[in-house]
């Protein structure tokens, strides 16, 4: 049985200070690097509850001198453990984290944790990590040492994203040692992981790193025990606790020589040898500076790129620059560096990146990376602002504003006019979902559990309702009730007004994180329980609830359950998305599966509701009547993201994952312009649209304008 969160977090942030000894982010001074000996275990993927985990884990309840046979070095017993990520196997469901602190509890040393996308997914843990490490991220100094701890992980998403909160943290955190002191890095997601965007938004944390004297970056993710060099960084992945050959990272550093080598849960020495160096580098990475274009500067011709590289006895042969991570040009040496003058004539309207790249006469290749706009005069970008924060939530638009949350824990109101910022609303935790505009007020669901009433004028908060749970979905309204599901599966209906509490169903078992849908005096909405749920909007009452075409397939069935785009209502069907990609249509009334169409991520209504528009993985968009006859598809960048299309004015509007938009013909399907909102990093919300214009929130912290004049 799920508890409520405000009582289910008390009782276990109390375990956990007792049983982790978890401690503040440590932003001291760190001394010279220690020349005595020092260690710690690496593990990563334990997926509680999943047989095997706890096993593994067993062997460090008392921790012990362990030999790193390939060095013949012998590792003192660890002075802390760090899970680098996928701690539980479906996030929140059930009793997850309670298992998790109880299975570490025995181990006498620090445990430190990491998020990997098991723990972000379905339903995210991060209320229950951060009140206990204070953010999503953190950094702690052990033995001359600085441990930073990354999170890759997307919110109520699978994709890795590298968020721009967390790198302005890192700089302010890294600031505050010396380029010397050994740092360790641990983030779940490789770097050189196909999940990212693209190389750009790894880039951006690799440039930000090399400065400082990187002992290895500790990944997670592949359940497999390697070390790659990738670009100029040492990376140790350290397996998994109860996957193929079970086991985890021993990591020794004695007299300033860093070892690692990994030992298979039941081996008495650690026998796969993985990296050892001294952690004073012989040659710290060359500084590369790009001089033009600057960052996020808007370009009308021909891009002009200049660079410099600090070589420091390295022998540069060439060197060369690629935009958007293809179309090789090479860099021509002058007294003042190196330049390159690149066409845009082919390149899409909107924001793109840059990398530069040196290779020296050993084949070592380095790099720098930076961001750039293309402007063509159309469509035309009516403005762009940086919220600083990555944010999944779906833009809302008034007459003259236009209101999102983001993960950074606030809700923020901009000028529809100039972009300009109205107001911040800071909360308890992140907003995920979109906000809901009644007259002059917001609502918008927190993580942190409440549901927030927000005057739109100032961003005021009026009143908060605690639903006890984190809130990942979208509210919607008839007017005088507010509709709302929970990471529990707490569904709520609340007075618009005073919010107070009209009713409280708890039919569906697990997180509600997609936007509901108010049809005939009922709510229709998807659950990562497997079932689509329709319950009677007056009462709250269950009418029936059908399982998702994608979850009656067999292993593993509520991963794929209809739960992440919002199902739609129309011609007495319900069209519901899930996450294998079929769309079940069920019947409205009494909740019968009908039929199922495949390679589809995503459904929305016609602005008249009498059509479907489908989002479709095989790059298809279409539209349809409730009978399924298809009355245009046309080939756009399309994709898995359950993000749904919208219409406004005549016009169709989706963007991809990698954040090109596409405006389309509502009557034909005619496509009527392309812009590339983010320079590839992801956007994984819905586009809001009115009068012609475009808003697009993307995870690289960029809420855009673009449309016509």
């Amino acid at each position: 049985m799920t508890l409520p969160f405000n009582k289910f977090t008390k009782a276990l942030i109390a375990i956990a200070i007792m049983a982790m000894a978890i401690i503040s982010p440590s932003l001291a001074q760190p001394k010279p690097a220690s020349t005595g000996s020092f260690s710690f275990i690496q593990i990563s993927d334990e997926h509680v509850p999943r047989r095997g985990t706890s096993a593994t884990i067993k062997e460090l309840y008392k921790p012990k001198s362990i030999l790193l046979k390939p060095y013949g070095v012998t590792a003192p017993p660890p002075s802390f453990v760090m899970s680098t990520g996928d701690i539980t196997d479906f996030g929140a469901k059930g009793n997850s984290w309670a298992a998790l602190i109880k299975l570490h509890a025995p181990v006498p040393v620090p445990y430190y944790l990491a998020l990997g996308n098991h723990d972000q997914t379905w339903g995210a843990i991060t209320p229950e990590f951060t009140h206990c490490y204070r953010a999503p991220y953190y950094s702690f100094n052990n033995s001359a040492m600085h441990f930073v701890v990354l999170n890759s992980t997307g919110l109520q998403d699978p994709r890795p994203i590298i968020a721009p909160e967390m790198l302005e943290w890192l700089i302010s955190d890294l600031g505050l040692i010396g380029t010397d002191t050994p740092v360790f890095v641990m983030i779940h997601h490789p770097l050189n992981s196909s999940e990212y965007s693209s190389r750009y938004e790894t880039d951006r944390l690799l440039d930000m790193l090399r400065p400082y004297n990187i002992a290895a970056l500790l990944v997670g993710h592949g359940h497999v025990a390697k070390y790659q060099r990738y670009s100029g960084v040492d990376m140790v992945e350290s397996g998994s606790t109860w996957s193929v050959n079970p086991g985890y990272q021993v990591v020794s550093i004695n007299n300033g020589i860093l070892s690692i080598a990994y030992k298979r849960r039941g081996q008495k020495a650690a026998e796969t040898a993985m990296l050892q160096k001294p952690l004073t580098p012989a040659k710290r990475y060359p500084v590369i500076e790009i001089t033009n274009p600057i960052e996020r500067s808007t370009i009308t011709g021909p891009v002009m790129v200049s660079c410099t590289i600090a070589a420091e006895g390295r022998n540069i042969t060439s060197a060369y620059v690629e935009i958007d991570g293809r179309d090789k040009t090479n860099l021509a040496q002058g007294v003042d560096g190196w330049s390159a003058s690149i066409p845009t004539i082919k390149l899409t309207p909107g924001a793109h990146y840059l990398r530069v790249s040196f290779v020296d006469a050993d084949g070592e290749v380095y790099n720098r990376s930076r961001s750039f706009y293309v402007d063509f005069g159309f469509p035309v970008v009516h403005w762009r602002a940086f919220t600083s924060a990555a944010s999944k939530s779906t833009p809302a638009v008034t007459a003259d504003s236009v209101y999102v949350g983001t993960n950074d824990n606030s809700l923020l109101a901009y000028s529809l006019n100039n972009g300009a910022m109205r107001w911040v609303c800071r909360t308890g935790g992140a907003v995920a979902g979109e906000p809901l505009v009644i007259d002059d007020r917001i609502y918008a669901g927190c993580e942190d559990g409440f549901l927030y009433c927000v005057s739109a004028a100032s961003g005021t908060i009026l009143w908060r309702f605690d639903a006890g749970d984190p809130i990942y979905s979208s509210p919607v309204s008839d007017g005088s009730s507010v509709y709302f599901g929970c990471r529990s599966g707490a569904f709520y209906s609340i007075d618009s007004v005073w919010g107070r509490r009209e009713w409280r169903s708890t039919a569906a078992t697990y997180n509600i994180e997609s936007k509901p849908f108010l049809a005939n005096g009922n709510i229709y909405f998807g659950a990562w329980d497997k079932f689509v749920y329709c319950l009677d909007a007056t009462t709250g009452k269950l009418k029936w609830k059908c399982e998702g075409q994608g979850s009656a397939e067999g292993i593993d069935a509520a991963r794929y359950s209809p739960a992440d785009c919002g199902p739609v209502v129309t011609g007495g069907k319900v069209f519901a998305p899930d996450r294998k990609y079929r769309m079940s249509i069920i019947d409205a009334s009494t909740g019968k599966l009908l039929t199922f169409v495949n390679n589809i991520s995503a459904v929305a209504l016609s602005a008249d509701t009498s059509y479907i528009y489908l989002r479709g993985t095989d790059r298809k968009l279409k539209k349809i009547e409730p009978s399924g006859t298809v009355l245009w598809s046309v080939d756009v960048s399309m994709d898995d993201v359950p993000a749904p299309p919208v219409e406004s004015d005549g016009v169709v509007y989706v963007c991809s994952k990698h954040g090109l938009t596409t405006a389309v013909s509502a009557t034909d399907g005619t496509i009527l312009w392309h812009y590339q909102a983010t320079p590839s990093s992801y956007v994984l919300s819905s586009i809001t649209a009115s009068s012609g214009t475009a808003y697009i929130n993307g995870t690289d912290g960029s809420l855009t304008a673009v449309g016509k004049l």
